[in-house]
């Protein structure tokens, strides 16, 4: 990576956990407890969520970079289901498994079924036997 360098500078300079040479151990993490992660020997870069979360973003050119290699951020995106509606079989993005309708045939089926509820309860007010 091109980078190491430029990200072991961020955290000498930024990161709270980074306190340089303690108890004999170089490099030293409070989060770790030993050595930082980045100071490490192999070229992969390692993952550090506080690191991700709160020292990467002071430099958001650095930022795009590690997220573009990485691609940080872009793990748990998933895209809404394409559905077609039961109603009118219109295409539309789903929020979730169970949706059916679109949003205009949404709420005129809410419409309806409060119709059909009002109309079933004041019917059974009215069977009432003397």
């Amino acid at each position: 990576m091109q980078n190491k360098n430029r990200f072991k500078r961020l955290v000498k300079n930024n990161c709270a956990c980074y306190l340089g040479a303690k108890h004999g151990i170089p490099n030293y993490c409070c989060l770790q407890d030993g050595p930082c992660v980045f100071f490490s020997q192999n070229d992969a870069l390692p993952r550090c969520t506080y690191f991700e979360n709160g020292v990467l973003p002071t430099d958001e050119k650095l930022e795009r970079e590690y997220t573009s290699e990485r691609n940080v951020g872009t793990e748990f995106k998933t895209a809404k289901p394409r559905v077609n509606c039961t109603r009118c079989g219109e295409t539309f993005s789903a929020n979730s498994n169970r949706q059916k309708y679109c949003e205009k045939c949404r709420d005129k089926n809410a419409n309806e079924k409060s119709k059909l509820r009002m109309r079933q309860m004041r019917k059974s007010r009215l069977d009432v036997t003397l």
